[in-house]
């Protein structure tokens, strides 16, 4: 009789820091062969999914004239949304605060000056923007 067995083997991770002095947790050890990793005891890491980053190119001229019209268009949109909320007690009165504070604080941020410069959260933001007349869909 023949028996298999199948033997899983133990995950590897491993720490470096790079150049710049960034600290790097990864299954792969560096590419640049110059730096020294070091291979980590899983017995005592807590490991978590992280998502990785979103990857966006800078919108064009007419992209971010059209996300920041979009967003203008919808601004009242977005405001009666949150009031009907808080009227239909699906949040409460620190909840209703605090998103229309963050709407406050977006309109201060779409906008042209800041387009190009966006950090990547916002620009992947903007992306939505500039394809979706209703911006409600990107919040």
């Amino acid at each position: 009789m023949l028996c298999l067995a199948v033997f899983e083997a133990p995950a590897k991770i491993y720490k470096w820091v790079d150049k710049e002095g960034n600290t790097h947790y990864s299954d792969k050890p560096p590419k640049d062969k110059h730096i020294k990793a070091s291979q980590q005891d899983l017995n005592n890491m807590n490991v978590i999914k992280m998502p990785r980053p979103v990857k966006t190119q800078v919108l064009s001229n007419n992209d971010c004239q059209r996300a920041v019209d979009n967003f203008n268009s919808n601004y009242s949109n977005h405001k009666r949304s949150i009031e009907k909320e808080l009227s239909q007690g699906n949040i409460n009165d620190m909840q209703f605060a605090e998103k229309l504070t963050a709407l406050e604080e977006l309109k201060t941020i779409v906008t042209l000056e800041n387009c190009h410069k966006a950090d990547p959260k916002l620009n992947t933001l903007l992306h939505c923007m500039a394809k979706n007349p209703n911006t409600q869909v990107c919040s």
